[in-house]
Formats: structure tokens, sequence, C-alpha cells
């Protein structure tokens, strides 16, 4: 795989919902792991159902990553959500996956801006999202996946 691969989006099917169930982090990271808590594998298993989320394939039709583009009606705009397999994580692909996949969901979805949480130890993150014009709106801590956890808001003007 490389960084400039064209990525297929599409609805989960319940084999990629069961992969994805399976996916584990090292170290800080585990905190991604989608069957840390019941609430985070619930989630995962609720993609194949959700209008809003797809699957992203690289050419050769493999799993990749994941990704939504929710509605928060109280506040009136889209909320990105990305996962990307662990064993492609620090690779690379993250600007060009996070790239396609903004770009898919603002077809799909029309909107002008979107925010994302990323929690605060996800340097790399961070770092990423700052590169591709996120700007930091927010900043919170709440008990995430058992943990108190201190996250970052941020927004991307498209």
């Amino acid at each position: 795989m490389n960084n400039s691969e064209i990525y297929i989006f599409e609805r989960a099917s319940k084999k990629d919902v069961q992969e994805m169930l399976n996916w584990k982090y090292d170290s800080i990271y585990s905190f991604y792991n989608n069957d840390k808590t019941p609430e985070k594998s619930e989630m995962i298993n609720n993609l194949e159902s959700n209008e809003s989320a797809f699957v992203i394939r690289n050419n050769g039709g493999e799993l990749v990553a994941n990704c939504s583009f929710n509605y928060e009606n109280d506040e009136e705009t889209y909320v990105f959500g990305i996962q990307v397999r662990p064993d492609l994580t620090g690779k690379g692909l993250g600007r060009s996956i996070v790239e396609q996949s903004l770009k898919f969901g603002k077809s799909k979805f029309q909107f002008e801006s979107i925010d994302l949480l990323v929690v605060d130890f996800n340097k790399r993150a961070i770092k990423l999202y700052t590169n591709l014009v996120f700007t930091k709106i927010e900043e919170f801590d709440t008990n995430c996946n058992g943990e108190n956890v201190h996250f970052l808001v941020m927004r991307a003007y498209l």
C-alpha cells in the first residue's frame, strides 16, 4: 500500500464488523481497541446499520479503515470519526485516508464545516489534523472507555 492510493467507501458488512472488533492497538493507543468496553463494541456492531458510517478499502478490496459523519442536531454540525487499521497506523497513510474521507463525506452530506474529537495524547493525529486545516475550538475532560480523558474538539471549514 502507498499513500497515493485511491480509497473506496462503502457500507460495512458483518464480516467487516467482525474484523474491526478484533483490531488491537499498541501501548497508549489501546484506548482505541474496539472491544475495550461494551459501549465501544456496540458502536462497532452498529456500523452495519449506521447510515452515516462507512468502511474504507484500498484498490485491492482490503479493509483499511472506517469513518463516520454523524450529524449532531443540538450543535447543528457534523462530527467526523475515523479509525485506521492498527497495523497501518504510523505508516504515512493517514493524510491520504483522512483527505479522501473528508472529500467523500462533503460530497455525500454537503457540510461546510466538520468537527472531530481527538484524545490529547494522540499527538500523531493532532499533528495530522492540524496540517489538514483543522483548528482547536474547544477542549474538555470526560469519562470515556472507563478512563478520565482530555479531548480536543477540532473544526475544519471545507
